[in-house]
């Protein structure tokens, strides 16, 4: 399930750069958010970054993004194959 921010936010901007996925991004209305075609809950890491810093507990898993553990790893994968492939 990927994550999304709710109203609690604070907007202090720590947890746009610590995502690896680059799914943290500033809205229009000058919101944070998270795009959950981007998330991968940090399946490769011990603890999600953006959840484990965030100040005011504002990220949250979204239960509109329900995906199991073989569809966050087959998108990690993706996500940094084409990473890989954007390299000189």
């Amino acid at each position: 399930m990927a994550y999304h921010i709710v109203a609690d936010c604070i907007t202090c901007g720590i947890c746009i750069n610590k995502c690896a996925n680059q799914a943290v991004y500033l809205t229009a209305d000058e919101c944070y958010a998270i795009d959950p075609c981007r998330c991968t809950e940090c399946i490769d890491l011990p603890k999600r970054r953006c959840h484990a810093i965030c100040p005011v507990g504002a990220i949250q898993p979204d239960p509109a993004h329900r995906e199991t553990a073989a569809q966050l790893w087959a998108k990690q994968r993706t996500r940094r194959s084409n990473v890989a492939l954007d390299q000189p």
